[in-house]
Protein backbone atom coordinates (compact mmCIF):
# COMPACT_ATOMS: atom_id res chain seq x y z
CA UNK A 1 0.00 0.00 0.00
CA UNK A 2 1.77 3.19 -0.67
CA UNK A 3 2.54 5.25 2.08
CA UNK A 4 0.51 8.79 2.36
CA UNK A 5 1.95 11.92 1.50
CA UNK A 6 2.05 14.32 4.32
CA UNK A 7 0.98 18.35 3.73
CA UNK A 8 4.10 20.00 4.28
CA UNK A 9 4.21 21.89 7.89
CA UNK A 10 5.14 25.86 7.71
CA UNK A 11 7.04 27.26 10.67
CA UNK A 12 4.43 29.15 13.36
CA UNK A 13 6.07 32.35 12.66
CA UNK A 14 5.37 32.14 8.76
CA UNK A 15 1.81 31.73 9.31
CA UNK A 16 1.56 35.15 10.43
CA UNK A 17 3.07 37.53 8.28
CA UNK A 18 1.86 37.72 4.47
CA UNK A 19 2.83 34.51 3.02
CA UNK A 20 -0.11 33.67 -0.04
CA UNK A 21 -0.28 35.38 -3.35
CA UNK A 22 -4.19 35.19 -2.46
CA UNK A 23 -3.91 37.19 0.00
CA UNK A 24 -1.93 39.75 -2.54
CA UNK A 25 -4.25 39.32 -4.89
CA UNK A 26 -7.66 39.93 -2.99
CA UNK A 27 -5.33 42.88 -1.52
CA UNK A 28 -5.23 43.99 -5.48
CA UNK A 29 -1.76 44.34 -5.10
CA UNK A 30 -0.79 42.12 -8.32
CA UNK A 31 -3.44 43.33 -10.70
CA UNK A 32 -7.17 42.52 -11.90
CA UNK A 33 -7.82 38.80 -12.74
CA UNK A 34 -8.83 37.82 -16.34
CA UNK A 35 -11.43 34.94 -17.14
CA UNK A 36 -9.90 32.23 -19.56
CA UNK A 37 -12.48 30.03 -21.62
CA UNK A 38 -11.98 26.00 -21.64
CA UNK A 39 -8.73 25.55 -23.93
CA UNK A 40 -7.81 29.34 -24.21
CA UNK A 41 -3.88 29.29 -23.76
CA UNK A 42 -2.68 31.23 -20.88
CA UNK A 43 1.25 31.15 -21.51
CA UNK A 44 2.80 29.34 -24.71
CA UNK A 45 5.81 26.95 -24.85
CA UNK A 46 8.35 29.68 -26.76
CA UNK A 47 7.00 32.91 -25.67
CA UNK A 48 9.17 35.11 -23.50
CA UNK A 49 8.61 34.19 -20.18
CA UNK A 50 8.45 38.04 -19.24
CA UNK A 51 5.60 37.30 -16.43
CA UNK A 52 3.73 34.67 -14.16
CA UNK A 53 0.19 34.16 -13.08
CA UNK A 54 -1.51 34.00 -9.68
CA UNK A 55 -4.33 30.94 -10.70
CA UNK A 56 -6.97 32.22 -8.73
CA UNK A 57 -9.91 29.94 -9.61
CA UNK A 58 -10.77 27.03 -11.95
CA UNK A 59 -8.53 24.26 -13.39
CA UNK A 60 -5.78 24.37 -15.71
CA UNK A 61 -3.86 22.05 -18.32
CA UNK A 62 -0.12 22.16 -18.82
CA UNK A 63 1.82 20.30 -22.09
CA UNK A 64 4.95 19.83 -22.22
CA UNK A 65 7.04 18.60 -25.77
CA UNK A 66 7.91 15.03 -25.21
CA UNK A 67 11.07 13.65 -26.70
CA UNK A 68 9.79 12.73 -30.17
CA UNK A 69 7.96 15.75 -30.90
CA UNK A 70 4.47 15.36 -29.69
CA UNK A 71 2.87 17.39 -26.85
CA UNK A 72 1.00 15.13 -23.61
CA UNK A 73 -0.79 16.59 -20.61
CA UNK A 74 1.91 17.23 -17.99
CA UNK A 75 -0.10 17.84 -15.10
CA UNK A 76 -4.03 19.42 -14.26
CA UNK A 77 -3.74 22.08 -11.79
CA UNK A 78 -6.56 23.24 -9.31
CA UNK A 79 -6.39 26.64 -7.85
CA UNK A 80 -4.69 28.23 -6.25
CA UNK A 81 -1.16 28.12 -7.71
CA UNK A 82 1.52 30.41 -8.92
CA UNK A 83 2.31 29.84 -12.58
CA UNK A 84 5.61 29.85 -14.65
CA UNK A 85 7.60 31.58 -11.88
CA UNK A 86 10.09 29.07 -12.30
CA UNK A 87 10.97 30.44 -15.65
CA UNK A 88 10.59 34.05 -14.04
CA UNK A 89 13.59 33.01 -11.07
CA UNK A 90 15.42 30.89 -13.36
CA UNK A 91 15.87 33.58 -15.91
CA UNK A 92 14.67 31.70 -19.19
CA UNK A 93 13.97 33.09 -22.11
CA UNK A 94 10.96 31.54 -23.18
CA UNK A 95 8.45 29.54 -21.26
CA UNK A 96 9.13 25.77 -21.01
CA UNK A 97 5.69 24.47 -21.18
CA UNK A 98 2.37 25.52 -22.30
CA UNK A 99 -0.32 26.53 -19.94
CA UNK A 100 -4.13 26.64 -21.13
CA UNK A 101 -7.91 26.95 -19.13
CA UNK A 102 -9.64 23.81 -18.51
CA UNK A 103 -13.52 24.52 -18.52
CA UNK A 104 -13.00 28.39 -16.89
CA UNK A 105 -10.13 29.53 -14.82
CA UNK A 106 -9.33 33.26 -13.55
CA UNK A 107 -5.95 34.32 -13.50
CA UNK A 108 -3.57 37.41 -12.55
CA UNK A 109 -1.13 38.20 -14.81
CA UNK A 110 2.31 39.47 -12.87
CA UNK A 111 5.35 41.21 -14.28
CA UNK A 112 8.49 39.59 -13.72
CA UNK A 113 9.84 42.36 -12.00
CA UNK A 114 6.78 43.14 -9.85
CA UNK A 115 6.52 39.23 -9.09
CA UNK A 116 10.14 39.09 -7.50
CA UNK A 117 10.16 42.26 -5.54
CA UNK A 118 7.17 41.13 -3.29
CA UNK A 119 9.29 37.80 -3.01
CA UNK A 120 11.95 39.75 -1.77
CA UNK A 121 9.89 41.73 0.71
CA UNK A 122 7.70 39.09 1.93
CA UNK A 123 10.19 36.34 3.65
CA UNK A 124 7.25 34.48 4.37
CA UNK A 125 5.69 34.51 1.20
CA UNK A 126 9.26 33.34 -0.35
CA UNK A 127 8.94 30.21 2.30
CA UNK A 128 5.43 29.01 1.00
CA UNK A 129 5.66 29.65 -2.74
CA UNK A 130 9.27 26.97 -2.47
CA UNK A 131 6.74 24.75 -0.65
CA UNK A 132 4.19 25.08 -3.94
CA UNK A 133 7.17 24.72 -6.57
CA UNK A 134 8.88 21.78 -4.20
CA UNK A 135 5.36 19.95 -4.27
CA UNK A 136 4.61 20.90 -7.50
CA UNK A 137 8.12 19.43 -8.77
CA UNK A 138 8.02 16.46 -7.03
CA UNK A 139 4.38 15.61 -8.19
CA UNK A 140 5.97 15.79 -11.83
CA UNK A 141 9.13 13.62 -11.04
CA UNK A 142 6.49 10.80 -9.96
CA UNK A 143 4.96 11.16 -13.22
CA UNK A 144 8.59 10.99 -15.08
CA UNK A 145 8.51 7.19 -14.97
CA UNK A 146 5.18 6.74 -16.03
CA UNK A 147 6.26 8.10 -19.83
CA UNK A 148 7.34 4.27 -20.08
CA UNK A 149 3.92 2.84 -19.48
CA UNK A 150 1.79 1.92 -22.12
CA UNK A 151 -1.02 3.71 -24.28
CA UNK A 152 -4.10 2.13 -22.04
CA UNK A 153 -2.64 2.94 -18.95
CA UNK A 154 -1.33 6.36 -19.83
CA UNK A 155 -4.99 6.94 -21.24
CA UNK A 156 -7.02 6.10 -17.90
CA UNK A 157 -4.77 7.89 -15.51
CA UNK A 158 -5.60 11.06 -17.95
CA UNK A 159 -9.76 10.04 -17.76
CA UNK A 160 -9.39 9.56 -14.46
CA UNK A 161 -7.90 13.03 -13.85
CA UNK A 162 -9.73 14.91 -15.63
CA UNK A 163 -12.90 13.15 -13.93
CA UNK A 164 -10.89 14.44 -10.60
CA UNK A 165 -10.40 17.94 -11.62
CA UNK A 166 -13.66 18.97 -13.82
CA UNK A 167 -16.28 15.86 -12.83
CA UNK A 168 -19.72 15.82 -11.83
CA UNK A 169 -22.23 12.85 -10.87
CA UNK A 170 -24.69 12.59 -13.89
CA UNK A 171 -26.99 9.35 -13.54
CA UNK A 172 -25.11 8.05 -10.63
CA UNK A 173 -21.62 7.85 -12.46
CA UNK A 174 -18.91 10.37 -13.11
CA UNK A 175 -19.45 12.83 -16.45
CA UNK A 176 -16.73 15.30 -17.52
CA UNK A 177 -17.93 18.93 -17.70
CA UNK A 178 -16.00 19.77 -20.79
CA UNK A 179 -15.91 18.22 -24.29
CA UNK A 180 -13.07 16.37 -25.12
CA UNK A 181 -12.99 14.42 -28.37
CA UNK A 182 -10.50 11.28 -29.01
CA UNK A 183 -7.30 13.65 -31.01
CA UNK A 184 -7.84 15.49 -27.74
CA UNK A 185 -7.28 12.77 -25.42
CA UNK A 186 -4.58 11.67 -27.92
CA UNK A 187 -2.64 14.54 -27.76
CA UNK A 188 -2.54 14.27 -24.04
CA UNK A 189 -0.85 10.87 -23.73
CA UNK A 190 1.18 11.83 -27.03
CA UNK A 191 -0.40 8.38 -28.87
CA UNK A 192 -2.23 8.66 -32.52
CA UNK A 193 -5.66 8.50 -32.04
CA UNK A 194 -5.94 5.33 -33.85
CA UNK A 195 -5.05 3.75 -30.69
CA UNK A 196 -7.22 5.83 -28.53
CA UNK A 197 -10.10 4.67 -30.54
CA UNK A 198 -9.34 1.33 -29.85
CA UNK A 199 -8.96 1.51 -26.41
CA UNK A 200 -11.92 3.37 -25.42
CA UNK A 201 -14.28 1.11 -27.95
CA UNK A 202 -12.66 -2.37 -25.39
CA UNK A 203 -13.57 0.31 -22.48
CA UNK A 204 -16.74 0.88 -23.75
CA UNK A 205 -17.51 -3.00 -24.28
CA UNK A 206 -16.42 -3.77 -20.78
CA UNK A 207 -18.64 -1.34 -19.24
CA UNK A 208 -16.06 1.47 -18.34
CA UNK A 209 -16.86 4.39 -19.90
CA UNK A 210 -19.14 5.67 -22.46
CA UNK A 211 -20.31 9.27 -23.76
CA UNK A 212 -22.97 11.17 -23.94
CA UNK A 213 -23.06 14.78 -26.02
CA UNK A 214 -19.09 14.76 -26.54
CA UNK A 215 -19.04 14.37 -22.51
CA UNK A 216 -17.13 11.21 -21.47
CA UNK A 217 -18.71 8.97 -18.98
CA UNK A 218 -16.94 7.36 -16.37
CA UNK A 219 -18.97 4.12 -15.50
CA UNK A 220 -16.58 2.19 -12.84
CA UNK A 221 -13.80 4.41 -11.71
CA UNK A 222 -12.35 1.51 -9.46
CA UNK A 223 -11.95 -0.53 -12.12
CA UNK A 224 -10.73 1.88 -14.48
CA UNK A 225 -7.84 2.58 -11.86
CA UNK A 226 -6.68 -1.06 -12.20
CA UNK A 227 -5.56 -0.10 -15.85
CA UNK A 228 -2.94 2.70 -14.39
CA UNK A 229 0.13 1.04 -13.79
CA UNK A 230 1.35 0.94 -10.13
CA UNK A 231 -1.39 2.94 -9.29
CA UNK A 232 0.08 5.98 -10.35
CA UNK A 233 -2.33 9.32 -9.77
CA UNK A 234 -0.10 12.23 -9.17
CA UNK A 235 -1.41 14.44 -12.92
CA UNK A 236 -4.05 16.52 -10.64
CA UNK A 237 -1.74 19.15 -8.63
CA UNK A 238 -4.50 21.02 -5.72
CA UNK A 239 -2.29 24.04 -5.00
CA UNK A 240 -2.41 25.93 -1.57
CA UNK A 241 -1.09 29.59 -2.97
Amino acid sequence: MAQRRRRPVLPRDATRALDRWSTLADAGEVGVARAYDDQEVVARRGDPANACWYHATGALEVFQPGDDGRSYLARLLIAPNIICLKECLAGEASYLQTVRALERASLVCIERERALALLMANPALSLRTLVEVSRAFCGAARLESNRLHGTESLLANVVLAYCEACGEPWDGVVRMRVKRTQADLAECIGANERSVNRILTAWKAQGLVDKRDARMLVLDAERLAERVDDGARALVHRGDA
